[in-house]
């Protein structure tokens, strides 16, 4: 190898490395995976719309997963899962969870916090509910009871001997 190939070759490896310690490397791979994805999806949309048979590309779930998306509760546990992710700032992991789960998204951040009984006001830490994942509130809600409690310390024993 030449000198001109093996100093190519080491600025490769360290803009890579330096890409890759920024993160940049991460956000394009997501990226370019959520545009894939939503490649596919509208081309399995227009080939419905065109009535053809709609097989989706993009393989979705699996059957014990699509039975308890039709249920009330699995279509809660989906609008928590994608809150989340948008609180999280996941955009490209929204964008290619959505199509995966092939079905429309169930409910809103204020739908949710309608169906949950959450009200947007200060919790007890005096964050705002507002600032704070539903799933969040709801996994605290479940930690506050008795039987949650019960199983907190008995995990809790187990795991720290």
């Amino acid at each position: 190898m030449d000198d001109y190939m093996k100093e190519m070759m080491d600025l490769k490896t360290l803009v890579t490395k330096s890409l890759e310690k920024k993160g940049v490397l991460a956000r394009i791979r997501a990226e370019l995976r959520a545009n894939v994805f939503q490649a596919i999806e509208e081309q399995d949309h227009a080939t419905e719309a065109e009535g053809g048979d709609s097989f989706a590309l993009l393989g979705g779930c699996s059957e014990r997963a699509k039975q308890l998306h039709s249920t009330p509760a699995g279509k809660l546990l989906t609008g928590l899962i994608c809150e989340y992710l948008e609180w999280c700032e996941l955009e490209r992991t929204l964008r290619v969870y959505s199509p995966e789960l092939n079905q429309p998204r169930p409910y809103s951040r204020a739908e949710l916090e309608e169906l949950l009984e959450i009200k947007s006001d200060k919790n007890v830490s005096g964050i705002s509910s507002e600032t704070r994942p539903l799933l969040l509130e709801v996994l605290e809600g479940y930690l506050k009871s008795e039987e949650a409690q019960s199983v907190l310390y008995v995990a809790f024993k187990k795991f720290s001997s």
